[in-house]
């Protein structure tokens, strides 16, 4: 039953939910025009708010402080009842799939996810790690839970909020005050936060808050209907048009920031109206959305991870056929789960009930706790599978390097006492350490590894989305550091650079080339132009040779990106039966990283800067290869494994020994 602030079913809530259910699942089908569907999420908070604000409002007028435990003992277990069964039947089902498909990695993660979210602690956890708007959160089954855990959160602070005020003043004015207070402030800490850390603003309940409150408001001071049908109608229309254009225009940006107030203020627009006859809500295929709108989103997520999986995400024929999926599903699960198990639950005494529930959530609870102890269950796959899926761990971890964190160098070198080289760069300079380490001549010879993911070796380089500036605060950290280190120690200089000339290239981004860069130096560039390929090459070649002023200086060619997960695609593969090649034309890799090679080759006629080329050692036959000598030689789509990195090892000892005398073990072992 859709409750409203009023007590009655409402028609309008219900075709809103069908709107907000059918945006998201267009946005993460990737169905084109949808590029705004995120949204979605954003109007299912104001309604929550609204009804929840409603249900808790009408019990505080009717008594709710006289028995405070026992009103929220219903309050708390009648959000139980409605949430938790069909989300307790998902998890177990994707605990079941993922034993078939999913590596000890990935299994072991999904044993986390399924706990945070039968603990509506989802959004607290991928919050630590998880940017919602990358390629990357198709590996994730239960991301979406992430709204859930803050809706609930939500669910357990508001009565108590509620009844303070109420407590204090009895009053719907007061009510109405003390929540748009907490509407404002929680607005403006949103506001601020994604200027600082977007990801938490996205995730984490007091940056979110506002939504929910701004459909409370909407309960309290919208509690009659307009008196015009005329007003009513326009109020409707000028808040679905608020909607439209926020699903429809808004594309990938940082979010939330104060465009959410579009289809915010659009769904507050809806609710206020409250018409119940209007064909924009009460359409008879829209109510039965709305009805199995909670168990579709439930259901969505996991069937978009799926069509990732199989690497069908771009097959529009899948695409329907995973649409045509959500609603059957959406459909049993309301009618077999959220439905059939409604009437007894709401039979049983509160204690039965709370017990039934929680005996539900240990029953999935401890096939998770199997998972983690057996640490994702090795062994359920062939060898070859297995050994593929091991390849994303084959990589290079030297532990205390974050400098600009901890302030220090000596963490960070290996080998011997004597510093006989400086590795300095970003991720790609990390995963490569370990081969230039490898060729030092002696024991005796040590390697310093300076290197920080996402960081360039660009002076000057300023992120539109690091506040702090932790890269320049890392380059000017070390630059300064060098003075201080003997003249005759060269360094290495080994970056991703094709991703801050060009931009991303993996499989899912292709939507940032359209957008402006996400770094500068002096001001903003609006476009990957031929003036920002300029400023970014200028700026290479003056780091490079600034350090060249007063050591060797090397710097590498970028390694070729294979633009998908290599163990993982190719694992994947494998328990599907597919014969999967994975690598990169070497002429595709040339128009990746012409201006790289244009800026390098710059740097060594101005200043002599050394160039070493990886291409002999991993592209030998007009190929880059993701495999060699049946191992995988990237951990992601872009790094280097160990594995993969060791075929360098002959590059870096020209840097002690002079040119390396042959590349042929590394293009023979290549090629097998």
């Amino acid at each position: 039953m859709m409750v409203s602030g009023n007590g009655g079913f409402r028609t309008d809530v219900n075709g809103l939910r069908a709107w907000a259910v059918l945006a998201v699942v267009l946005y993460h089908f990737g169905v084109a025009g949808f590029d705004g569907g995120y949204v979605g999420v954003d109007i299912f908070f104001v309604i929550s708010g609204f009804l929840m604000t409603g249900i808790i409002f009408r019990a505080l007028q009717d008594g709710a402080l006289q028995q405070p435990g026992a009103f929220l003992w219903r309050f708390y277990l009648a959000r139980g009842k409605r949430i938790l069964p069909a989300l307790i039947v998902l998890c177990a089902a994707l605990l079941m799939a993922g034993c078939f498909t999913l590596s000890v990695l990935e299994f072991d993660e999904l044993g986390d996810q399924v706990a945070s979210a039968l603990l509506f602690l989802s959004n607290i956890k991928f919050w630590r790690g998880t940017d919602y708007f990358t390629p990357g959160v198709f590996n994730i089954p239960l991301l979406h839970t992430w709204s859930l855990s803050v809706e609930w959160q939500f669910y357990m602070v508001l009565p108590l909020a509620m009844m303070l005020v109420w407590k204090i003043r009895p009053s719907r004015q007061a009510m109405l005050t003390a929540l748009a207070l907490g509407a404002a402030v929680s607005l403006g800490l949103c506001l601020y936060q994604a200027e600082m850390r977007a990801v938490t603003a996205f995730y984490l309940l007091p940056y979110r808050a506002w939504e929910m409150i701004a459909g409370g408001l909407v309960a309290l001071a919208a509690h009659r209907p307009p008196r015009s049908q005329a007003a009513a109608g326009a109020l409707q229309l000028t808040g679905m048009a608020m909607i439209a254009c926020a699903v429809l225009a808004f594309g990938h940006q940082v979010w939330p920031n104060w465009r959410a107030l579009v289809p915010v203020v659009g769904t507050m627009l809806v609710l206020a109206a409250a018409r119940q006859a209007s064909p924009l809500t009460n359409w008879a295929p829209l109510q039965w959305t709305g009805r199995i709108s909670y168990s579709m989103y439930l259901w969505h997520w996991p069937l978009a991870v799926g069509l990732h999986y199989l690497e069908l995400h771009r097959d529009p024929l899948a695409i329907a056929c995973a649409l045509a999926l959500t609603f059957a599903l959406g459909h049993l699960s309301y009618a077999l789960v959220e439905t059939r198990l409604r009437l007894p639950l709401e039979r049983m005494p509160r204690y039965a009930v709370a017990a039934t529930l929680v005996a539900g959530c240990a029953a999935v609870a401890l096939p998770v706790l199997l998972i983690k102890l057996e640490h994702g269950y090795a062994g359920r796959f062939p060898q070859d599978v297995e050994a593929l899926f091991a390849s994303a761990q084959d990589r290079d971890q030297p532990g205390g390097c974050e400098i600009v964190d901890h302030g220090h160098d000596k963490g960070c070198q290996v080998g011997g006492d004597k510093l006989s080289v400086i590795v300095l760069g970003d991720s790609h300079g990390g995963a490569i350490f370990g081969a230039v380490a490898a060729a030092l001549p002696n024991a005796s010879m040590g390697a310093l590894n300076w290197t920080l993911g996402g960081c360039p070796s660009l002076q000057g380089y300023r992120s539109v989305m690091d506040a702090p500036q932790r890269c320049s605060r890392f380059l000017a950290w070390t630059l300064d550091r060098l003075r201080s280190m003997p003249a005759n120690v060269p360094v290495v200089i080994i970056n991703r650079s094709a991703l801050y000339m060009e931009g991303p290239n993996e499989d899912g981004l292709e939507h940032t080339l359209a957008a402006p860069p996400s770094f500068y130096f002096t001001a903003p560039h609006a476009t990957f132009s031929a003036a920002f390929y300029k400023e970014v090459g200028d700026r290479m070649v003056e780091t490079a040779c600034a350090i060249a002023r007063h050591r060797p200086v090397y710097m590498m060619r970028p390694v070729a990106e294979m633009r998908i997960n290599v163990p993982q695609t190719l694992a994947r593969a494998k328990i599907l039966g597919r014969e999967r090649e994975l690598g990169v034309a070497i002429d595709a890799y040339r128009q990746r990283n012409k201006q790289v090679w244009a800026a390098q080759d710059a740097a060594h006629a101005r200043c002599g800067v050394t160039i070493l080329d990886p291409l002999p050692y991993l592209c030998p036959d007009g190929t880059c290869h993701a495999m060699a000598g049946g191992k995988a030689l990237y951990f992601d789509d872009n790094h280097l494994s160990k594995h993969g990195s060791r075929y360098l090892t002959p590059l870096f000892s020209s840097i002690f020994t002079g040119p390396a005398a042959s590349a042929t073990p590394a293009l023979a072992a290549l090629r097998h």
